[in-house]
């Protein structure tokens, strides 16, 4: 969920970078790309002793880099209201973290080099009653300016909502289901199953048919339109190449095949509202 909290940072007011060599010239002058990231497993997991990352996205990216002589330079943990910054400074290259782009977030940024789609589902408490019917007006758990909230409200305009704070976490938002203040939470597989395994037979998914999937993509400054290509034709998941590393790694880090959709498992479309989304 935290990917698609991140995106709000987006909406700070973005400049060209003052300087005049482009980020696909930097990058391919130095052989160098420099990442900015945030850890969010299993896509990236940070040693707290050695500071060493791994992650299905770290293996990725550097296995597909190295294939056209370029080094990943994990340059720096980005915060959600330095990003925008990152970019303008030139600190970073490019945010290497899987992330779900809306209208709104692309007219600022790039969205490119698909990593495959997170598919969301209707979390509920383990003991829910919940049918069909009634979860079209249940009231759900949201977090204020969330991206999957207007996701939540577009699936279910009938429902009623228990909106939280920007600054809320994740386990929050669950845990207004484990304390009976909300019936329903729409949310992606991994952050569900990491509230799940440290709290025990409190929650379950509704149904194992996702309410949607939402396509991912690493993130690029939105000007340079030879950095977008470099981006797409080196990380593109949809290569055969690719897909087989990524279909590898899944495996290697154990995510399931309902967590995370490859390959002919999403057929990518547009939705009514322009998400990128994996049609049904």
């Amino acid at each position: 969920m935290r990917i698609l909290i991140l995106l709000l940072a987006l909406l700070f007011p973005f400049h060209a970078r003052a300087e005049n060599t482009s980020t696909y010239d930097r990058v391919t002058q130095t052989k160098t790309l420099r990442c900015g990231y945030m850890p969010y497993e299993p896509f990236i997991k940070k040693d707290p002793n050695t500071g060493k990352l791994s992650g299905i996205t770290v293996d990725y990216l550097n296995a597909t880099a190295e294939k056209e002589g370029i080094k990943i330079d994990w340059t720096t943990e980005i915060a959600f209201d330095q990003l925008v910054p990152a970019f303008e400074s030139g600190k970073i290259d490019a945010f290497c973290m899987p992330c779900t782009p809306l209208p709104s977030f692309e007219k600022v940024m790039g969205f490119h080099g698909s990593l495959g789609a997170l598919p969301y589902y209707v979390y509920v408490p383990q003991n829910s009653t919940l049918t069909e019917e009634s979860l079209k007006t249940a009231s759900f758990a949201v977090m204020d300016g969330y991206a999957l909230t207007g996701i939540t409200k577009k699936v279910f305009p009938q429902g009623k909502y228990l909106s939280l704070p920007q600054t809320s976490s994740t386990a929050e938002l669950y845990d207004q289901l484990r304390y009976g203040k909300a019936e329903a939470h729409v949310n992606e597989h991994i952050s569900a199953t990491n509230y799940m395994r440290g709290n025990p037979d409190l929650l379950r998914r509704f149904s194992d048919k996702p309410v949607i999937a939402m396509r991912m993509f690493l993130i690029t400054p939105k000007s340079d339109e030879k950095m977008a290509a470099f981006v797409d034709k080196t990380f593109d998941a949809a290569a055969p190449e690719n897909a087989a590393l990524l279909e590898s790694l899944k495996q290697k880090y154990n995510v399931s095949s309902d967590a995370l959709l490859l390959g002919d498992s999403c057929t990518p479309a547009i939705s009514e509202e322009g998400w990128r989304i994996c049609a049904k």
